[in-house]
């Protein structure tokens, strides 16, 4: 057996699959913004709110903006910072905001 072979990955290779796992992660926000759309406009309120503007959710308009706003500082981090451990832990970040990003759209009009 070779003991490069099981050795774990090198720092550039970490680094690049961060980065890449970040870039796929901020890219596949948009289609699942639209699919995420599709879905709240399904809700059973949804036709009342788009037309009327009566009975629209209550999510503060802050949320999506905070959201979005960290979930785009995350990615820069883990594009730009040097050190692993803070890539990984800005890559969970971005993940979480793009979650709540997300979850917040499907309940726009819960």
């Amino acid at each position: 057996m070779n003991a490069a072979a099981n050795a774990a990955p090198t720092t550039t290779e970490t680094t690049r699959r961060l980065r890449k796992w970040a870039t796929i992660a901020a890219f596949s926000l948009i289609p699942a913004t639209l699919l995420a759309a599709v879905l709240a406009l399904t809700a059973e309120n949804a036709g009342r709110c788009v037309t009327y503007g009566e009975r629209c959710g209550s999510t503060p308009d802050w949320l999506y903006t905070g959201s979005l706003l960290l979930a785009g500082a995350a990615w820069l981090t883990v594009l730009c910072v040097p050190r692993d451990a803070l890539r990984r832990t800005a890559l969970g970040l971005q993940l979480a905001a793009e979650a709540t990003f997300l979850v917040t759209v499907v309940s726009t009009y819960a």
